[in-house]
């Protein structure tokens, strides 16, 4: 085992295991192999190749048994020639019919395969992260509209500052995840494009025809015909890696904030729990966030493939096999990781128990120190905002230090008493008159248009 996704026990955890096996050896080859015998047959439609070669290439490749032998072979010619695709070849044109396997990738290099099979792939993990991201923000929306009005402590630097509401920041996240799918979508014609331009780009080996035999080859693939050799510019599998890193940072910051609220003195928030998981060998008490922690290694994993493949961006000259063969070994893992993450994000908000009593226990805890901001603006006309700062500052302190209720030092205080009636001082203390516009806020998230 050279890598814990390939674990018979842990692997699932790591990655799903119907989609790592896209990066398997007989995946790879047969794919491979599938792009060779479509060059070939669009190669044959314009004369570049002779037809019979063509079908015998086809023919070859529909019969092959992508065994142990075969593999035995390939690694053999691999270790000979030490070339990533001519083992490969001579093994397939050995069991071509006649001589057609002479004409087995004619006029092209090992980038316009593997460049081409890699975006087919990610063409996959691509469709199969636009159905996350739709589950992820329906489970949303269906938090955002229960707890709309919610009441929580909202937090800054993990201390109490003013009241949301549990609704207000599943919109925040919900809002996040839109333009992770809008980003996901504008990428589809930048990423979705065949490699097909030869050994340094410029198409002198695929003929007069060089254009059109791309365009063919590029539309039966499904992909968009590249307008300019990519094969050193390197930023479409950059770009993916860098939006895969933003939806997993996010579902990492999602998990994060899970993790913190679930801590039993806080206990706002609940990882699901299944009857039989177990948190600790010697604490049989704990009950782990253990989807929150897994995400957050997940994304770690996710983001340090991202400036890998950022460092392949830099290439010398027309290709460069220190940078592209980098992702080779990045594509699969980060790729694997990031689908991994966003499921187990799904898994997590779709099972999230909310705790609104102790939400509301929270809050009172701040003893209504959360509503200094509003006394302070309350008295910042007649006495100026930094002037009032400062002595809301002071009441406040004193409340906490003399274990008394904000709102009593409030209203105890002469100089506010002279400004401010009872009655105006208890309006102020309204959590609803802070609250509003969350919902308001969260109303007009739920307003937009599902992608």
């Amino acid at each position: 085992m050279a890598h814990l996704m390939d674990s018979s026990v842990y692997g699932s955890s790591w990655a799903t295991p119907a989609l790592k096996l896209l990066f398997d050896d007989v995946s790879m080859t047969r794919h491979w192999l599938e792009i060779m015998v479509v060059l070939a047959e669009i190669q044959a439609e314009y004369d570049l190749i002779p037809k019979t070669a063509a079908t015998g290439i086809k023919q070859t490749v529909e019969n092959l048994v992508l065994d142990d032998i075969f593999f035995a072979q390939v690694a053999s010619g691999y270790s000979t020639t030490n070339h990533s695709l001519l083992g490969l070849i001579h093994v397939v044109s050995n069991h071509c019919p006649e001589d057609s396997g002479e004409w087995i990738c004619y006029g092209v290099t090992v980038q316009d395969i593997t460049d081409t099979r890699h975006v087919l792939v990610l063409k996959q993990f691509h469709d199969c992260i636009a159905d996350h991201l739709t589950h992820i923000k329906n489970v949303l929306r269906q938090l955002c509209s229960k707890h709309r009005d919610t009441l929580m402590c909202g937090r800054t630097h993990g201390q109490a500052g003013l009241p949301i509401t549990f609704g207000y920041k599943s919109a925040v996240w919900l809002d996040e995840f839109y333009r992770h799918h809008q980003r996901l979508q504008e990428l589809n014609s930048r990423l979705f494009v065949a490699q097909l331009c030869g050994g340094v780009g410029s198409l002198s080996s695929l003929g007069e025809h060089a254009i059109q035999i791309q365009q063919a080859f590029s539309d039966k693939l499904g992909l968009n015909r590249p307008d300019i050799s990519w094969t050193c510019a390197r930023d479409r599998f950059a770009e993916w890696l860098n939006l895969l890193s933003l939806m997993t940072s996010t579902c990492d910051r999602i998990g994060k904030e899970i993790y913190n609220l679930q801590r039993p003195e806080i206990d706002e928030l609940r990882e699901g729990f299944k009857q039989g998981n177990v948190g600790s060998i010697t604490m049989p008490q704990k009950r782990n966030p253990e989807l929150s922690e897994h995400i957050g290694t997940l994304a770690r994993i996710v983001r340090h493939g991202s400036a890998q493949l950022n460092e392949a961006l830099i290439h010398d000259h027309e290709r460069d096999g220190r940078a592209w063969k980098t992702e080779w070994i990045v594509l699969p893992e980060a790729c694997l990781a990031a689908e991994k993450a966003i499921n187990l994000t799904h898994q997590l908000l779709g099972n999230l128990t909310v705790n609104s009593e102790r939400m509301q226990t929270n809050m009172n805890a701040s003893g209504g120190s959360i509503f200094a901001e509003a006394v302070m603006l309350a008295i910042a006309p007649d006495m100026g905002k930094q002037t009032a700062h400062t002595l809301v500052y002071q009441l406040a302190m004193f409340a906490t230090e003399n274990n008394q209720s904000f709102q009593q030092a409030v209203k105890s205080d002469p100089t506010i008493s002279t400004l401010l009636s009872a009655k105006q001082i208890d309006a102020i203390f309204n959590i609803d008159n802070l609250t509003t516009h969350c919902a308001d806020m969260v109303d007009a998230v739920l307003a937009k248009e599902i992608i």
